[in-house]
């Protein structure tokens, strides 16, 4: 066995032990450390047995949450609409096995929000400090940091595929999933300990590169809004330095970015995410977005995960499907592109509206939690909201492009939004007793 997997194997354990006996945070920085990692997609990985590490890690950590005493003083964790609307897609999406014409797709999709409600409990009892919020970005910006690593090592070759775990194997997820890390770093500069800066500095350097890499048209696009989000976000006296950064930041990009890539974000009018020419035309994706709207007047309770591709056949022109792996013309289909479409199309009405009301939900949110710690003086809160606050805007406009519609980011950034709505609930009530 490997040095690497005997190390991971005892932090595995180790850690996990300390989660249950001391501090049940330690038992999500493990879940954290494994999607990153990710050992059967990695060549230590061999070496270990063939578990589910993923699932052992959430099944501890959630043991050691458990133990969590109740804080009276704070909202419970389904007070929020956010986690509500997704406990109630949750409950739809089961619902929707009784007709989804890809039965065992849909099953697949079922168990994973089933598992993101979980994970919606697991972050909001053990992430309950301004303290514990500040780690989870760390967390998360050292992962997309060790993804920026793998890349630089990756053939430079083609669109960056292959190097990120289950749900960011592919270039596209890759880059958004980078963006969201890339701003989260962002928040970690701006303030804190020199040692944070600096590795924050470090950590967005190479995140950065391997947005590029990934080529990925929809991040760099996501990206610049969340500059945006970002900046109207912001504690108002870092705003100067987002300005410099900025510049300085699009100066290096312009400088350093190699050809090919400024030469593939410039089709961006022009084309939609994809390889072959047909893919990549915006007639295409026009079409789909008609085909789904179609679909879901046929279908409007939803044709269940994956009914897009399912159903393209029959909607689309043969010249607007994909090449089948197979080879075969038979096996031609087209998937979502659209995050918001795939609701539409897939989950039906109570899908759609579900969605936006998650959207109405997070922009309301952020503009409460923004006045609470700008009233309150919480510098060190307003920027961990912005970094979550920009992270959603990479997810939902990037999403715009391509289905990320079971995006564990996402489900990460609700997370914490909401362990932020509850602190800025919990300061409006001390200021409202103080005065």
């Amino acid at each position: 066995m490997s040095l690497t997997a005997i190390a991971y194997l005892l932090a595995f354990g180790g850690l996990l032990l300390w989660a249950l006996v001391r501090d049940p945070r330690y038992g999500l920085y493990v879940y954290l450390a494994t999607f990153y990692l990710s050992p059967t997609d990695r060549w230590w990985g061999a070496d270990l047995p063939h578990w589910r590490w993923s699932l052992i890690a959430a099944a501890v950590a959630l043991l050691a949450a458990l133990r969590v005493p109740r804080n009276e003083d704070r909202p419970a964790w389904t007070a929020n609409n956010g986690v509500r609307v997704l406990i109630v897609m949750t409950i739809w999406i089961w619902i929707q096995n009784f007709w989804a014409l890809s039965p065992d797709l849909h099953l697949e999709l079922s168990i994973l929000y089933t598992k993101y409600v979980v994970l919606l409990y697991l972050i909001y009892t053990v992430i309950d400090s301004e303290e514990s919020v500040r780690y989870f970005l760390i967390a998360h910006v050292l992962g997309c940091f060790y993804l920026g690593l793998l890349a630089l090592q990756a053939s430079s070759a083609g669109r960056l595929e292959g190097v990120g775990g289950p749900g960011i194997d592919e270039a596209n997820a890759l880059g958004m999933h980078l963006g969201t890390g890339a701003v989260a770093a962002a928040a970690l500069l701006a303030k804190g300990p020199l040692w944070q800066r600096g590795f924050a500095l470090a950590g967005m350097a190479v995140i950065m590169n391997g947005v590029v890499q990934t080529g990925s048209r929809g991040a760099f696009l996501a990206i610049a809004a969340s500059g945006l989000v970002l900046f109207a976000m912001s504690p108002a006296k870092f705003r100067r330095m987002w300005v410099v950064m900025g510049i300085l930041g699009i100066a290096v990009l312009i400088k350093m970015a190699p050809p090919n890539y400024w030469a593939r974000m410039s089709t961006i009018t022009e084309t939609a995410e994809g390889e072959a020419p047909v893919d990549q035309s915006s007639e295409t994706r026009l079409a789909l977005f008609k085909a789904q709207w179609h679909m879901f007047l046929d279908y409007p309770m939803g044709s269940g995960h994956r009914g897009t591709a399912y159903l393209s056949p029959r909607y689309l022109s043969d010249e607007d499907l994909s090449a089948s792996r197979s080879g075969l013309s038979s096996d031609r289909a087209r998937s979502s592109h659209n995050t918001f479409m795939t609701a539409l199309a897939e989950q039906g009405i109570p899908g759609a509206l579900l969605y936006i009301w998650l959207m109405t939900w997070i922009l309301r949110t952020c503009r409460h939690a923004h006045v609470s710690f700008k009233v309150a003086e919480k510098d060190d809160l307003g920027l961990y909201l912005m970094a979550v606050g920009s992270s959603l805007a990479v997810v939902v406009v990037a999403g715009v492009f391509v289905d990320y519609f079971k995006a564990e980011v996402f489900i990460w950034c609700v997370a914490l939004l909401s362990v932020l709505d509850a602190l800025a609930q919990q300061l409006d009530h001390h200021t409202g007793a103080s005065s």
